[in-house]
């Protein structure tokens, strides 16, 4: 008997591969037999790895969708016992941020020329704006002695001491106020963080006031940045605080990512899907604080966010601390 030449062989090996084996015998008009002879010299022709391939092809294509082998081809792996391919495009355009929180400015605990390292720093990595979680100013509360330790008195005298660190802001800076800021509400219903961006703002500054203990800035269009500032204290471990925030958030109020002032604390942690920051502060450590055995972590963040068409495709950051 005459031995099928290469292409009948691979010919019609490929129509079984595609049309299984009863349409290929009616195709080519041959018996069982002849087709398991065909299969034969396929391995002869062409080796048994390449007709293992074929056969191992047929069977994932299967058992999944086009646009789950499409995933697979464009690098995906299988995953035993998922139904689904966990594909992710880590790919996005990058927002740099430069991430300042409680300046307590007015203090005799915080000294302005960090500020300006800081703007520096922001100057030298090319930031795209920045942000600042609450206590912007130092304020006067009637806590017994608070008053001795004020570099700046009463709120005339502050909001100039802010109008003249904040004006040398490098980029656009976005700003809530905190609970030491509302003390000048409580007390006359002065708003001195939201006065100071206005007068930044006739300066020919860019400061845009979010809020009262919270605000958003969109990313993109596709999540949200929330600034958090809050009223309530130090927990034991550090990111209780932060992870009861988020549990506080409706599933269709929560960010993509959150910057948490307040606690003078610097950590960042993953919580419920929200990329969580909690800023730390640029006041040193105070007698109250040492008294209530509360530590301040000195510093400032740089933190670049990619987003893509799902939100937040990945992120880094990097903490510059002072040690004072």
């Amino acid at each position: 008997m005459k031995k099928a030449g290469k292409q009948k062989v691979k010919e019609v090996i490929e129509f079984y591969d595609s049309n299984g084996l009863q349409k290929t015998l009616e195709t080519f008009s041959i018996s069982d037999e002849t087709f398991h002879r065909y299969e034969r010299l396929f391995d002869e022709y062409f080796g048994s790895d390449k007709r293992l391939k074929s056969e191992s092809l047929k069977k994932i294509a299967e058992q999944y969708t086009d646009k789950e082998l499409l995933a697979i081809a464009s690098g995906g792996r299988v995953a035993p016992g998922q139904p689904k391919i966990p594909i992710v495009s880590f790919d996005g355009e990058r927002i740099r941020v430069g991430a300042l929180g409680d300046t307590h400015l007015g203090s005799l605990y915080t000294n302005p020329e960090c500020i300006y390292q800081a703007f520096e720093e922001f100057v030298k990595e090319k930031v795209d704006f920045i942000t600042h979680s609450g206590d912007v100013f130092e304020g006067m509360s009637n806590r017994a002695g608070h008053i001795y330790e004020l570099t700046h008195l009463g709120y005339t005298k502050q909001k100039k001491h802010g109008i003249e660190v904040f004006s040398q802001s490098p980029t656009p800076i976005y700003f809530i106020d905190g609970n030491h800021d509302r003390w000048f509400v409580k007390s006359a219903g002065a708003y001195i963080v939201e006065d100071l961006c206005n007068e930044l703002n006739q300066a020919g500054k860019e400061a845009i006031y979010l809020g009262q203990d919270e605000g958003d800035i969109s990313l993109k269009g596709k999540t949200t940045l929330k600034l958090w500032h809050g009223e309530d204290g130090n927990s034991y471990a550090l990111s209780y605080r932060v992870q009861k925030i988020v549990e506080s958030l409706a599933g269709g109020e929560k960010p993509g990512v959150l910057f948490a002032g307040h606690t003078h604390k610097s950590f960042n942690i993953f919580e419920r899907n929200i990329q969580c920051y909690s800023t730390g502060c640029l006041q040193r450590q105070t007698k109250f604080m040492r008294g209530k055995r509360i530590a301040a972590h000195v510093g400032f963040w740089i933190i670049d966010i990619w987003v893509g068409q799902k939100g937040v495709t990945k992120i880094t950051s990097t903490w510059y601390p002072f040690y004072a």
